[in-house]
């Protein structure tokens, strides 16, 4: 049996997240849970996690942050199979592209959720298949070791 290093695996789980969600989306059915990837990558931390915050190294008060929301990736994800411009493979690669977690503070993540209103949306501007996946994390001038 072939091994996959850990972005093959990545890649396959997001092709398997674009399948289901056409699958939903060509049956009309409704909305897809968004606890989709943390249970389908599970724990996350291993395979999509890409740092920290300064202040988070102290492992106090800890959140585990999507840094593209998991609403975000499932609507865009809907959005590029419904405009049928991309195939299946494209879309799961933009998926792996913004699929991150950070650990940062719960503080930091009241921060971006709360007074900058970015809890399940990205900034204004923001595009899929060409944006900066740390854009809510840059306007909240969060940097990442």
């Amino acid at each position: 049996m072939k091994s996959f290093t850990k972005d093959d695996f990545v890649y396959r789980t997001c092709q398997t997240v674009v399948r289901h969600i056409r699958n939903h989306v060509e049956e009309r059915r409704g909305g897809i849970h968004t606890r989709l990837f943390s249970h389908i990558l599970h724990p996350e931390r291993d395979f999509v996690y890409i740092g920290h915050s300064a202040e988070a190294i102290a492992g106090i008060d800890i959140h585990c942050e999507h840094v593209v929301p998991c609403v975000v990736l499932v609507m865009e994800t809907r959005r590029l199979i419904q405009e049928d411009q991309l195939d299946d493979d494209e879309i799961a690669k933009l998926l792996q592209k913004h699929w991150k977690i950070a650990l940062i503070t719960k503080k930091q993540a009241r921060h971006i959720d709360l007074e900058l209103g970015y809890k399940s949306k990205m900034p204004a501007g923001w595009n899929f298949e060409t944006g900066e996946t740390l854009a809510r994390l840059d306007k909240a001038n969060i940097t990442l070791l």
